[in-house]
């Protein structure tokens, strides 16, 4: 009982760790960019030793990798196509699945675009990291069609869906509301109109 006791306290012990260091990082990794921003760093700023940081992280891209997870997931946990906002695009008719789509999708720009920039950045330098992007967009158009199909009621044509993939990359986003200083509100508007006739081709 003891044993079990303990192996408990040091699993959430760890989550902690995990969750701080998550935190601290998405912090880092937003302000800093990824250059300057070191394994050294955060776990100083966590206020934990090195050591911990690497048990649970590998590395600085595992790290970054471990932080945009957890932004897309919304804090808590559950996968992209589980949220009760995504699932609301199949819901409706089209007009009212469009403006969901462009609802979550603004919630998940907000809390992911910035830190998945991060790994933008990092691909420019990083073999592993561009590897990383790549699967990560290859996994978005993946869910692009998905959503696309809850949206129309039947998968699209790839053309629709890879115009779909580009209107929903947050490098517009980051440009629109981060340079332009466009509302949430004026950046929905504008998404269910270019989503609107993106599924009338």
């Amino acid at each position: 009982m003891v044993r079990e006791y303990r192996s408990k306290l040091r699993e959430q012990l760890a989550l902690a760790n995990r969750e701080a260091v998550v935190a601290v990082a998405t912090e880092m990794f937003t302000a800093r960019g990824w250059v300057a921003t070191t394994m050294a760093d955060v776990a100083d700023a966590a206020h934990l030793t090195r050591q911990t940081v690497y048990q649970q992280f590998n590395g600085k891209l595992t790290l970054l990798d471990a932080c945009i997870a957890h932004a897309l997931a919304g804090g808590d946990g559950l996968r992209v196509r589980d949220q009760p906002t995504f699932q609301a695009m199949g819901v409706g008719d089209q007009a009212t699945r469009i403006r969901a789509g462009g609802h979550w999708l603004r919630g998940a720009h907000e809390r992911s675009a910035a830190i998945q920039y991060v790994l933008d950045q990092a691909a420019v330098t990083d073999d592993a990291a561009a590897a990383r992007l790549a699967e990560r967009e290859a996994a978005r158009w993946n869910e692009v069609a998905h959503a696309s199909t809850l949206i129309v009621g039947h998968r699209p044509h790839d053309d629709v869906i890879d115009a779909m993939w580009v209107l929903t990359n947050r490098r517009w986003w980051l440009l629109l509301v981060g340079k332009r200083g466009w509302n949430g509100d004026r950046w929905e508007r504008w998404f269910e109109n270019a989503a609107t006739a993106t599924f009338t081709m």
